[in-house]
């Protein structure tokens, strides 16, 4: 992968309007499962990371859902296209 053409290309707004949610995953062990979704716009990739599971509180199960949202941008925003290329070698496979 060229890093400083992606970068470049990142904040030229050339990966724009990608957006994906990835497949949940589970633990196995405690039942939560994980799940990424991420959009990009104007140069910044915004990724949520979701858990959900449930949790006994001495009664019930109680489910619950835990959202954390961050921005991307630089080379942060490189290194998550690294790790997660498809959608964007899609966009510009000359990058890639």
């Amino acid at each position: 992968m060229k890093r400083e053409k992606v970068l470049a290309a990142l904040k030229a707004g050339e990966f724009d309007g990608i957006s994906h949610t990835y497949q949940p995953v589970s633990d196995g062990y405690s039942k939560n499962s994980y799940q990424t979704e991420m959009s990009v716009s104007s140069g910044t990739i915004e990724v949520t990371k979701i858990i959900a599971g449930k949790s006994f509180n001495g009664k019930e199960n109680e489910k619950f859902e835990d959202r954390r949202t961050e921005d991307l941008s630089d080379y942060e925003a490189v290194k998550f296209i690294e790790k997660r290329p498809y959608y964007f070698s899609q966009r510009r496979p000359d990058l890639f």
